[in-house]
């Protein structure tokens, strides 16, 4: 296990323009209630994929505040991501054939890891399955335990949940992205709903000037002069990556002047990316204007920008951040019918959510064909993201949870109470 370093300071004033002011109060008083605290979050990759992004981002914003937050990831070899991606396809319902040899290799690089927790933390936060057995071989490196979930798990393989949800029952509090994506049988432990959110200062998500961002989107091959539409997602099946080829195929025909993005990455915790990449470039074979783009990452923000639509296909989401950073540019989106992205789009708001390639190539249509439309759907999506999918809120319910967990005593924690002020405070002590 390393700690990932300079994670740097973030001040949340910068956020004053964008946020309620209620939130930004609030969140002075947590940091209050938590302040002296040491708190971890371990997840299995720095980099690649929406929960590094997040941590990159969220500790900064916890320095901010005078909290002293960690970022560890874990050490594994190929066979243990090997066996946390078959894992984590199990939980999200796929047919699972994971042995006890398989379980074995998870406990194995978990007892690794955990024999480099030295340090005692007041709370370690552990993302999704790869990490899960942390608290089994270091019960004692922190007074409480939360497990986070950026998966589906409602509908899971039964003999992986099994497995898996006995980890679980070990901590002291589990977190979700949507309410329904709780796995069955976790009775009695606390469960929290905390949903994704991106934050506006990093590079991508910064609005460029449409000249600037025309100029990068030509250097990767898109002729700025014509139409685009755009998918970022890693390779990943459940990103249906193929399914947008074929919107896309459909499309063609009637939009000859049409071209299609692509922008994917490699999550080092995920060797099936290579595969479903080759899988990409056998499908788009024969298809003309389709651009398979990799490793952009900061500069996926200006295809974003100035796409007509985005897509996200996916057949399984656990929240889906790359639609959000398109909503935030005011770009509509057309969204797989799934998860998070629920949260998302709605009727009115940031675009259409489709159940078939078919329904995903009617729905690009229409945009393409009722500019008015599409600039009322971006623009209600973007304010909908300001609302309810930036940084600090979310960072205000991690905080929450942190604070119920560390300051209950046995007892409901105190809540915060808006508009207290500076002597109000003193009085009640």
């Amino acid at each position: 296990m390393h700690k990932v370093e300079d994670a740097g300071l973030h001040s949340l004033f910068d956020y004053a323009d964008l946020l309620d002011h209620s939130l930004l109060e609030e969140l002075e008083w947590l940091a209050r209630q938590l302040k002296g605290m040491n708190i971890a979050h371990v997840n299995a990759t720095a980099r690649g994929g929406g929960v590094a992004e997040i941590l990159h981002s969220l500790l900064p914003l916890y320095h901010g505040l005078g909290i002293d937050a960690s970022w560890l990831v874990l050490r594994g070899d190929d066979p243990f991501f090997n066996v946390t991606k078959q894992m984590h396809n199990c939980l999200q319902g796929a047919v699972c054939g994971l042995t006890d040899a398989d379980w074995d290799t998870h406990a194995a690089w978990n007892k690794y890891n955990a024999e480099f927790l030295e340090s005692t933390y007041d709370a370690i936060i552990v993302h999704d399955p790869q990490p899960a057995a942390l608290r089994e071989f270091a019960p004692n490196a922190a007074r409480k335990w939360v497990w986070r979930s950026h998966i589906d798990t409602s509908a899971p393989d039964p003999a992986a949940w099994a497995r898996l949800s006995a980890l679980v029952h070990n901590f002291d509090a589990a977190v979700f992205s949507l309410p329904e994506f709780a796995g069955p049988g976790l009775n009695g432990l606390h469960i929290d709903v905390m949903p994704p959110a991106i934050d506006p200062f990093v590079p991508k998500n910064v609005i460029m000037p449409e000249h600037e961002a025309l100029a990068i989107v030509a250097r990767y091959g898109i002729d700025p002069q014509r139409p685009f539409i755009t998918q970022v997602s890693r390779f990943d099946p459940w990103k249906d990556p193929l399914g947008v080829i074929e919107c896309f195929r459909r499309l063609k025909p009637d939009y000859p002047e049409l071209q299609l993005a692509m922008l994917g990455n490699f999550a080092d915790d995920d060797p099936e990316g290579r595969v479903m990449y080759d899988k990409v470039v056998v499908a788009a074979q024969g298809t003309p204007d389709v651009h398979i783009i990799l490793g952009l990452t900061d500069l996926v923000g200006p295809f974003q920008q100035m796409s007509a639509v985005v897509l996200q296909k996916s057949l399984k989401e656990g929240f889906g951040l790359t639609a959000t950073e398109a909503l935030w540019k005011g770009t509509p989106v057309i969204a797989g019918n799934v998860g998070g992205l629920r949260l998302q789009v709605k009727d009115g708001v940031g675009g259409f959510l489709v159940d078939s390639v078919e329904e995903c190539a009617e729905r690009v249509d229409f945009l393409l064909n009722h500019n008015a439309e599409r600039e009322t759907l971006g623009a209600a999506g973007r304010d909908h993201v300001r609302k309810q999918f930036l940084l600090p809120r979310l960072l205000r319910d991690e905080m929450r949870l942190l604070h119920n967990l560390l300051n209950s005593n046995g007892h409901a924690a105190p809540d915060w109470r808006p508009a207290e002020s500076e002597a109000q405070r003193e009085l009640t002590g």
